[in-house]
């Protein structure tokens, strides 16, 4: 791979790692929800649903590249009907004045990449623009796959980090944070429809 290609390839990770997407607001709105000691699951979750999604994405682009066309087009609308849910829930949601409020879990956040397109899509692209064309063994694609897992990985704690320190704001602020939250999953759901 060249410079050039390599330059332009974390160029891309960036801006789709560190952009609003449902894992990112999923665990922003946690942490300033519920702190970090009952987010840690959930983000734990978020960063090994993550992995899956990698795993299985590279597997099947490099085994199965005739069947991936159905799968996505169905995934999307899968995917559209849970960050519809997850929007609207997190635009109705208040700050935790209770203990009785459910703790955030590893399966919500696992759950949540399982069916976040723009993962899916995040990593087609990367795979099929800029790996696959330059790594020909599924060890070396694995390999890469990690690297694009942590580098997601790194984002998400990133907003994660962003939610606490707007925990104090969000108590006083929460309706219009958990509505702009819930507007940029509702963006997400839009783009995902029209694509």
């Amino acid at each position: 791979m060249t410079l050039s290609l390599l330059g332009t390839m974390l160029g891309y990770m960036t801006v789709s790692s560190y952009t609003p997407g449902p894992g990112n607001i999923l665990a922003m709105n946690t942490t300033t929800k519920f702190g970090w000691k009952k987010s840690k699951r959930l983000i734990l979750g978020i960063c090994c649903g993550y992995l899956c999604v990698q795993f299985l994405c590279t597997l099947t682009l490099y085994c199965l590249n005739h069947v991936l066309e159905p799968a996505l087009a169905i995934l999307k609308y899968i995917g559209a009907v849970y960050m519809l849910w997850l929007s609207f829930h997190i635009i109705r949601s208040h700050p935790q004045t209770t203990t009785q409020e459910k703790t955030p879990t590893f399966q919500t956040g696992f759950l949540l990449q399982l069916v976040n397109v723009k993962i899916y899509f995040y990593i087609m692209t990367l795979l099929t623009v800029y790996l696959i064309p330059n790594i020909k063994s599924l060890v070396g694609l694995f390999v890469s796959g990690i690297g694009i897992v942590s580098f997601g990985s790194i984002a998400c704690l990133a907003w994660a980090a962003l939610g606490l320190q707007l925990q104090g704001t969000y108590v006083k602020h929460f309706k219009i944070i958990n509505f702009i939250l819930g507007l940029f999953l509702l963006y997400c759901v839009w783009n995902i429809i029209r694509s």
